[in-house]
């Protein structure tokens, strides 16, 4: 397993959906005395957070049907299009997202990589190999009462 540096080792901890998925690697603090566990599914949820602060995103879209389905019935999932693999104490991040009609997609794509790759490597001090975006779809928000497009 791979090694950032002396101390305490973060661990990836299996989740349901990937059991086989784990990965370890030593907390930037130093710590000698113990080690911290980190699940995907809470990497996951600093991505998503980090996803949606960005300009130009809408939503995240759904990467199985059993998560269009969810989101159609109202269920809450923060892991809904994104996918984390952590190998030898490197993350690569995989997202599905919605963006905004008439945005940048480019220039969104690339604030979107920036933005997680920062806010998951500040938060768990583990490197990000990759960020990929993949677009699903567009929203053309509803014009507000009272404007009128030219």
């Amino acid at each position: 397993m791979g090694s950032a540096g002396a101390g305490a080792e973060v661990e990836l901890a299996p989740t349901a959906a990937r059991p086989e998925r784990s990965a370890t690697t030593e907390a930037p603090t130093g710590d000698p005395d113990g080690r911290v566990e980190v699940a995907t599914t809470a990497i996951a949820q600093i991505v998503h957070a980090a996803v949606l602060s960005c300009y130009g995103i809408v939503d995240m879209a759904p990467r199985s049907f059993g998560s269009a389905i969810g989101k159609r019935l109202g269920r809450s999932d923060p892991g809904r299009g994104i996918a984390v693999n952590v190998d030898d104490g490197r993350v690569r991040v995989e997202l599905s997202v919605v963006m905004e009609y008439g945005t940048p997609i480019f220039t969104v794509a690339k604030n979107v990589m920036q933005t997680v790759k920062f806010q998951v490597e500040r938060s768990l001090g583990m490197p990000v190999e990759r960020v990929d975006v993949n677009v699903q779809g567009l929203r053309v928000s509803t014009p507000t009462p009272g404007r009128h497009r030219a």
